[in-house]
């Protein structure tokens, strides 16, 4: 089966176009719970993209519990009733307009600080250990200069997960494939990856200090420069 007829190439999510085939094949049955997927290579050559957005799109279904990396063996299909779940969850593209990045930060803005805050109360120490290496990870790419979307987003989602509250981050893997063009937009220059990147070391360090105030507030203050960083929504007419 071939795909590639099916990219339209000038859109600008076409990540997302890779995840909405490969759930649907999935959903078809041509590929079940525990099958391994093909190889990126194979993937980009089948579709005749890059690799790099194969690699996002299996991030995507991977945040939504489609699939999982499992060592050794590569991206393999979820072991769950994949059927009932991507039928509540729907299709993984939105248009993306610069309303819709607007609402999202105005969303994460009543979400994230709640979060970092109840992180700061709950985490765990797994949990606060799993922050950390998001952290490291985030390093580790800033220094060699490479894409910080996908680490960005990690590093939030641990912090979610930390606040003890499985819906805030079933919501937020439900907006991952928005999150993801949100990030290009925000994570667009050297600058703003170093202060995004030392926001994200303050947020931990007032998590890790059981901080709740000062944990919202960063975060709060995180979200408020990324927003700044959006196109102009134009004005109503």
């Amino acid at each position: 089966m071939t795909s590639k007829k099916l990219l339209d190439r000038s859109n600008q999510t076409l990540y997302g176009q890779i995840a909405n085939i490969w759930r649907d094949r999935i959903l078809s049955g041509e590929f079940k719970p525990g099958d391994v997927l093909p190889s990126e290579r194979e993937i980009a050559a089948e579709l005749e993209v890059s690799r790099i957005p194969v690699r996002e799109a299996m991030k995507s279904l991977e945040y939504l519990g489609v699939v999982r990396q499992q060592r050794g063996k590569g991206v393999v299909v979820q072991e769950a009733d994949l059927g009932n779940a991507l039928k509540v969850i729907g299709p993984l593209v939105t248009t993306i307009t610069p309303e819709i990045l607007e609402n999202l930060f105005d969303f994460r803005l009543l979400i994230e600080p709640y979060a970092a805050e109840q992180a700061a109360l709950h985490a765990t120490k797994q949990e606060l250990q799993s922050i950390f290496e998001a952290i490291e990870t985030h390093r580790k790419a800033y220094l060699n200069k490479q894409k910080a979307e996908n680490f960005s987003f990690d590093f939030h989602y641990r912090v979610l997960m930390a606040s003890h509250n499985e819906i805030i981050a079933i919501v937020s893997r439900f907006l991952s494939e928005v999150q993801h063009y949100s990030r290009h937009l925000t994570l667009w220059n050297e600058e703003r990856r170093k202060s995004a990147f030392a926001d994200h070391c303050a947020i931990y360090e007032a998590i890790a200090a059981r901080n709740p105030n000062l944990a919202r507030e960063t975060m709060r203050r995180h979200l408020l420069e990324a927003k700044e960083e959006l196109p102009m929504v134009p004005a109503a007419t």
